[in-house]
């Protein structure tokens, strides 16, 4: 079903009567807590993902963190990994900017009205999604294993 597309105007007005936004994430909605700083899942909202210690992309402002895309909640790399593990994906969230311009200004103390011109609501978000193959992982997991196959062979 397609959504309406509500002019900026609409925006700022269902934003300032206390609306969050939401993020799509792998195809599951998630509403954006600035505030808070989590995401909670929109149709299950005990399960939230805290957004406060997120890792910062080298080239951008997104933050990023692994996902596990049926249980819909953050994946934890572990060091000693030897798979590629499945149902994961990198997720590249947008700025607080983007993600809420409204809690973004005042978080920090500024007009909403004034930030809201140079940085606009989004009606649509959704977050960038990388498969594990795309990313350092699979090489990291090679260097394990290598690791792991040295360990053993100067065991012997």
């Amino acid at each position: 079903m397609e959504q309406q597309q509500l002019s900026q105007v609409e925006l700022i007005a269902w934003r300032l009567a206390g609306k969050l936004p939401h993020i799509d994430i792998n195809g599951t909605d998630f509403t954006i807590d600035i505030r808070l700083d989590e995401l909670r899942e929109t149709q299950a909202p005990w399960n939230r993902i805290d957004i406060s210690d997120m890792e910062t992309a080298p080239d951008s402002d997104d933050r990023l963190f692994f996902y596990h895309t049926k249980e819909h909640t953050p994946w934890e790399l572990k060091d000693e990994i030897t798979e590629v593990p499945e149902h994961v994906v990198l997720v590249a969230l947008p700025p607080e900017l983007i993600l809420d311009p409204v809690a973004a200004a005042r978080k920090v103390g500024f007009n909403d009205e004034e930030f809201l011109q140079e940085h606009p609501i989004r009606q649509y978000i959704k977050a960038g999604i990388t498969p594990l193959a795309e990313t350092f992982l699979p090489a990291f997991i090679e260097e394990n294993i290598a690791k792991q196959q040295n360990s053993r062979s100067q065991r012997r």
